[in-house]
């Protein structure tokens, strides 16, 4: 058994399980957040393209499937157990050019120049070195060749993780702790853009992605998230201290309710530069 490269932030090796259980699977379901990191990296087919952090296979599935059988992806993650989602999902969809790599992306294992693109979405946020992790970047790709990394946006923007955070405290006494504080280091706008300078990148860029998202009525649309971050503190809690924070979810989500859906607004931060 492949063992985890040198932990970072985030105890991922026992969250992993949380993360397989809400990927999709097979193809993304939030695709449309995948194809800014294609476009702005310039992805085509043919193309070898890194994902970092990759996770349960986000962007890397969606990449895989634009590059084509002349292309590849390499998905690489600090911890073996997150990336057991990417695998089953590239197993169901057939895919034969995506390869798995155990790995810190402060310390690549790569060749200089190797790589067509390099993109990762949603893992800078818990980087040891985040402008060691973006030279290492450069490092491996191509000249003139494009990374794009995609955060999270500004905590009160994102409706979903907003709520949940609230309810998480008020019902169960949780405290943000450090993990909030990782999660929205990219957060404010020029944040993500600085890091990508410091790492010596060309042509720097950055932007914010704000889109509404809706959910059906009567769906806890909530409850991939809310495993994702605090599964073990669900597991240990008894059936109707459950109820008591679906109902309290539920509560507060009433606000966002229009005829019968859920409107939310979702705030992302997408950062690019050329090697």
């Amino acid at each position: 058994m492949v063992k985890d490269a040198k932990p970072q932030g985030g105890n991922w090796g026992a969250r992993a399980a949380y993360w397989d259980k809400n990927a999709p699977a097979g193809e993304s379901v939030t695709d449309d957040l995948n194809q800014i990191l294609i476009g702005l990296t310039g992805i085509d087919a043919g193309d070898r393209v890194l994902d970092l952090a990759s996770g349960s296979g986000e962007p890397a599935i969606s990449i895989a499937l634009k590059v084509g059988a002349r292309g590849s992806v390499t998905a690489l993650d600090a911890h073996a157990e997150m990336l057991s989602g990417a695998e089953r999902r590239a197993s169901t969809l057939g895919l034969t050019n995506i390869t798995f790599e155990i790995a810190r992306m402060e310390e690549l294992p790569f060749d200089d120049d190797k790589f067509d693109a390099v993109t990762c979405r949603f893992g800078l946020m818990s980087s040891e070195d985040p402008v060691g992790a973006l030279r290492e970047a450069q490092r491996v790709l191509k000249p003139g060749r494009k990374a794009a990394f995609m955060t999270h946006g500004n905590q009160e923007r994102n409706t979903l993780s907003n709520v949940v955070e609230q309810v998480v405290r008020d019902v169960l006494g949780e405290r943000e702790g450090s993990s909030a504080g990782r999660r929205l280091r990219f957060s404010e706008a020029g944040t993500l853009q600085e890091v990508f300078t410091a790492a010596g990148f060309e042509n720097v860029g950055e932007r914010e992605i704000r889109k509404t998202v809706t959910h059906e009525r009567n769906t806890r649309f909530w409850r991939g998230l809310l495993e994702r971050r605090h599964g073990p503190r669900l597991e240990a809690l008894r059936a109707e201290e459950v109820a008591e924070l679906n109902e309290a979810l539920e509560m507060a989500f009433a606000p966002y309710l229009s005829d019968d859906q859920y409107e939310l607004l979702s705030t992302d931060m997408a950062g690019w530069g050329t090697a």
